[in-house]
């Protein structure tokens, strides 16, 4: 295959598996009466009962209103309150609440065990090769991605 081919083929499974994750994401966090957003935001929270709103819609990469309805939403389900940075009182961080943080260790454990049963249709020779293949490309687009900033 030529580079121009492999850049098409390339192309096309990006945009593929972009649609199947995105199709995956939502059908899981409707499982757990949420948006893919809220999912994603909570997801965020993985190993921080805290973060600040900055950097939620930084790493979301969406806009801060955005964001605000996401967290008004998140809070509403009381999975989330706001509070105003105690440092900077400019700043407004997120915290978790006491309820959220079982759903959220179920809601990971969950996610880890549907990747199990993606896992399981691919021959387990090919699993880690994939594995490797997948953060090669992740790394490959942050690169594209950071020298067009």
């Amino acid at each position: 295959m030529t580079a121009r081919n492999l850049a098409q083929e390339m192309s096309s499974l990006t945009c593929e598996l972009a649609r199947a994750c995105n199709e995956k994401e939502k059908k899981f966090a409707a499982q757990f009466n949420l948006t893919p957003a809220e999912f994603r935001c909570l997801r965020l929270f993985s190993n921080n009962d805290a973060l600040p709103i900055k950097f939620l819609t930084k790493s979301l990469g969406i806009t801060p209103g955005r964001t605000t309805h996401i967290l008004t939403s998140l809070e509403e389900k009381r999975l989330v309150k706001r509070k105003a940075d105690q440092k900077d009182k400019r700043n407004m961080i997120v915290e978790l609440t006491a309820k959220s943080k079982p759903f959220i260790k179920n809601l990971n454990e969950n996610h880890i065990k549907i990747h199990e049963e993606i896992l399981q249709h691919i021959k387990k020779n090919d699993r880690e090769i994939i594995i490797k293949a997948i953060q090669e490309v992740i790394d490959a687009l942050s690169m594209w991605t950071d020298k067009k900033k």
